[in-house]
């Protein structure tokens, strides 16, 4: 990875961050997969946070931890393997409790591969509850945003899912730095839970999913689907001891 420093190390509001799309990356295609461009996001999201002395470690010292609640990714082309991209991302404002920030995905040329918008909220470890931005956020950036406000993504709505079409045990390798399940193991369960049949003469194109609930080492999650007209469907993620929703869905596709 390759990171864009200023000769002046000023405080940045917008971030670059350079991925090679490796081999591990692709399908069986040869593209970028889904969770792979999440991946290359979220390092962005680390690396810039850490920039502005928010990252994982600051926060960590103070009892707190950043919590994924909402993303939407757009993708109109995926790279293919050993292509360079860059993930430029910006955070775009903040209210009572949540703080949004949006990515772009761009190839060697600058041109648009994708885009993805996010809500995030810091949660205090001790007695998990969310954190006002003001208690943390106190960078004033020397550059203005392109946003003019920042996307706040509702609530997805309910799937009407009679039966559970798979069900798993989550297991070490599914853990993040906070032994909860990493967001991006739920994109994964989502696209796995269709027919390889649909995924070899389908793409995605866009995903947008609602983080409800934590999911920990051995819970068993099963997950629904709902099928709607022109190739959308809705997802739930539940776990059955508790009837709790752990996350929840959108995902649209179209014919290759």
């Amino acid at each position: 990875m390759r990171q864009y420093k200023d000769s002046d190390n000023t405080i940045r509001r917008v971030w670059n961050e350079a991925f090679s799309v490796r081999s591990y990356d692709v399908n069986f295609e040869g593209l970028s997969t889904l969770p792979a461009l999440c991946r290359f996001m979220q390092e962005a999201a680390l690396k810039h946070a850490a920039h502005l002395n928010m990252g994982v470690s600051h926060l960590r010292a103070k009892g707190l931890l950043w919590v994924l609640a909402r993303q939407r990714i757009t993708i109109h082309e995926f790279p293919r393997l050993d292509e360079t991209i860059t993930i430029r991302t910006e955070p775009t404002g903040n209210d009572r409790i949540f703080c949004y920030r949006d990515f772009t995905i761009l190839d060697s040329a600058d041109h648009c591969l994708g885009e993805a918008c996010t809500v995030w909220f810091v949660m205090d470890q001790r007695d998990k509850t969310p954190r006002r931005p003001d208690s943390y956020f106190t960078i004033e950036f020397n550059e203005s945003s392109k946003s003019t406000s920042p996307t706040k993504l509702k609530k997805l709505p309910n799937p009407n899912i009679a039966d559970a079409s798979k069900s798993l045990r989550v297991s070490y390798r599914d853990l993040d730095m906070n032994e909860h399940v990493n967001n991006v193991r739920y994109i994964e369960w989502i696209i796995d839970s269709f027919p390889l049949g649909f995924l070899r003469s389908h793409t995605l194109q866009e995903l947008e999913i609602n983080y409800l609930a934590e999911a920990l080492y051995d819970n068993e999650i099963s997950i629904g689907r709902e099928d709607k007209k022109d190739l959308l469907f809705l997802h739930s993620l539940t776990r059955p001891v508790d009837n709790t929703e752990i996350c929840r869905a959108r995902t649209s596709w179209e014919i290759r």
